[in-house]
C-alpha cells in the first residue's frame, strides 16, 4: 500500500521524500541544497531533472552517484536555516546555487519563483552572490539574477520574458491593470503602452475546459471592443518565439495605421 501511495505521487513530492530521508541518514554535516532546498522551499520548477538529491556537507568530498550529488561549496551558517527540523540553504542561498548550476531559462524560473513569494528581495539575492564570489558559476548567477523579476506569475511567464529580451521587444510593463473609466477591465501579463497593446500568455492551451475558453474568448473581445490589440502564445511557441515577434510587429502596424 504504502509503495502504490509513493508511486502516485508527482516528481516534487518523491524528491521532497528523498531529500527527507538523505538529511536523515547524513544528520550530522548535511545540508539539503540546490535543487533539493528549492523544492523543500516550495519553489516553481520548470522541466527540471529531479533524479538526484543535491547536498551540501560541511566536512566531506564533492562526489555524485545516480542517486545523490554532493557539493562542497564553503557555507556559513548566515546560508543555513531550519524548517520542520530539516536543514536546508536559505532562500537567498537556494537561488544563486540554482543559477550557478543551471541555464538561464531553469535559473529565472526558479528565482522570478521566490521574489513572488516575498520571501526573498532583489537586494538579497545580490547580497548573496556578493557573498559567494568565489564559487563557481557565480558569473552565470548574477546574470541570472539581473533576469529575475517576481511579477511574472507562472514559468511560462519567465520564459515569455526571457525570449522578448532575446528577439529584441520592447519591454513591457507586467501585470498591468486595465481600467475603462474608472471600471476594471482585466489585469494582462504584457502590455506595451505605447500600441494599446495586450500580450497573453496561454499555459492551459489545449487543456482548458470549454467554459474556460469561451470566458478567455468573451474577456478578448471586450479588450478589442475597448480598441487594444491583443496577441496570444502557447507553450509550443516559447521554442519558436520569432512568430510571436511577427505577431507582435503585425499589431503595432495595425496600430500605427490607424492613427
Amino acid at each position: 500500500m504504502k509503495h502504490d501511495l509513493f508511486i502516485s505521487l508527482d516528481a516534487e513530492r518523491k524528491h521532497r521524500l528523498a531529500t527527507i530521508a538523505t538529511l536523515r541518514a547524513n544528520a550530522d554535516n548535511a545540508v539539503a541544497s540546490h535543487i533539493s532546498a528549492a523544492v523543500l522551499h516550495g519553489l516553481d520548477l520548470w522541466d527540471t531533472s529531479l533524479e538526484r538529491v543535491h547536498m551540501t556537507v560541511l566536512n566531506g568530498h564533492r562526489r555524485t552517484t545516480p542517486r545523490m550529488h554532493v557539493h562542497t561549496t564553503a557555507l556559513s551558517d548566515k546560508f543555513v536555516t531550519t524548517s520542520e527540523g530539516l536543514r536546508m540553504t536559505t532562500i537567498d542561498r537556494t537561488v544563486i546555487d540554482c543559477s550557478r548550476i543551471m541555464d538561464l531559462d531553469h535559473a529565472v524560473v526558479i528565482g522570478d519563483s521566490a521574489l513572488r513569494s516575498k520571501k526573498v528581495s532583489m537586494d538579497q539575492l545580490r547580497a548573496a552572490v556578493q557573498s559567494s564570489t568565489r564559487a563557481a558559476g557565480i558569473g552565470a548567477a548574477r546574470r541570472a539574477i539581473s533576469s529575475m523579476n517576481g511579477l511574472s506569475e507562472s514559468p511560462g511567464e519567465s520564459l515569455s520574458r526571457l525570449r522578448m529580451a532575446e528577439f529584441g521587444f520592447p519591454d513591457p510593463i507586467l501585470q498591468q491593470v486595465l481600467e475603462v473609466q474608472g471600471r476594471f477591465l482585466a489585469r494582462v501579463d504584457f502590455y506595451w503602452k505605447r500600441w494599446k497593446l495586450v500580450g497573453e500568455f496561454d499555459g492551459l492551451g489545449k487543456y482548458a475546459s470549454g467554459e474556460s475558453n469561451v470566458k478567455e474568448k468573451m474577456r478578448e473581445d471586450d479588450m478589442r471592443d475597448r480598441g487594444l490589440e491583443v496577441i496570444r502564445w502557447t507553450w509550443k511557441d516559447l521554442w519558436n518565439f520569432g512568430s510571436v515577434r511577427a505577431k507582435f510587429d503585425r499589431a503595432c502596424q495595425r496600430v500605427e495605421r490607424r492613427r
